[in-house]
C-alpha cells in the first residue's frame, strides 16, 4: 500500500469523511499549481531548536498566512528555530521535502516531533493537506485534526503563528 492509500485507509478506519483532489506535484507554496478543493489549503514548516539538536516541530498554518518564527520562538520559550534538513525530515517524519504535512504522523507514528497548529485552523470548516504525497490534496473537517493527532498520542498544541 502506498503512502496515499495508507492515509485514505486511516481516514476510513477513523470514520473521517474526506475528499481528494489529484494535481501536478507541488513542492512549495511558490509552485504555480491551481487546486480546486474544499477547505483551506495548509502549509507546513519543519523546524528544529538550534540549541537542542533532537527537538523538532512541525508548524501547520493556512497557506495565505506568513509564519512569524520569532513569535513561535516566544510561544515555545526557545532561543532560535531553524529549518530542519532533508535527512532530519526523513528520520523524524519518514517523508521527503514537498510532501510535509500533519498527516506524516501516519508514516511516523512514534515520532517525537511536536505538532504546532495555528489557532486559526480551529475556526475553519475544512482544511486541506497533502496525504503524504505531493500529487494530491485531501480535505477534511478541521475538528478532525485533534482526532488524528490524539490517535497517535503525539505532542501537539494550538499556537498563534
Amino acid at each position: 500500500m502506498d503512502k496515499k492509500e495508507k492515509v485514505y485507509a486511516f481516514f476510513k478506519d477513523l470514520n473521517i469523511p474526506y475528499t481528494v483532489v489529484s494535481h501536478l506535484a507541488i513542492f512549495s507554496e511558490k509552485d504555480d499549481v491551481e487546486i480546486h478543493t474544499e477547505g483551506e489549503i495548509c502549509k507546513n514548516l519543519f523546524l528544529k531548536d538550534r540549541h537542542q539538536e533532537e527537538k523538532f516541530y512541525l508548524v501547520c498554518l493556512p497557506l495565505h498566512k506568513r509564519a512569524n518564527i520569532k513569535k513561535v520562538e516566544q510561544e515555545l520559550g526557545v532561543k532560535k528555530l531553524s529549518f530542519g534538513n532533508e535527512q532530519e525530515l526523513l528520520r523524524e517524519l519518514n517523508i521527503t521535502p514537498g510532501s510535509v504535512s500533519i498527516l506524516n504522523v501516519i508514516e511516523a507514528p512514534h515520532t517525537q516531533v511536536e505538532f504546532l497548529l495555528d489557532e486559526e485552523l480551529k475556526n475553519l470548516e475544512k482544511v486541506c493537506f497533502h496525504p503524504n504525497d505531493n500529487t494530491a490534496s485531501i480535505s477534511f473537517c478541521s475538528r478532525d485534526l485533534d482526532k488524528i493527532l490524539q490517535y497517535y498520542h503525539v505532542k501537539y498544541r494550538y499556537i498563534h503563528v
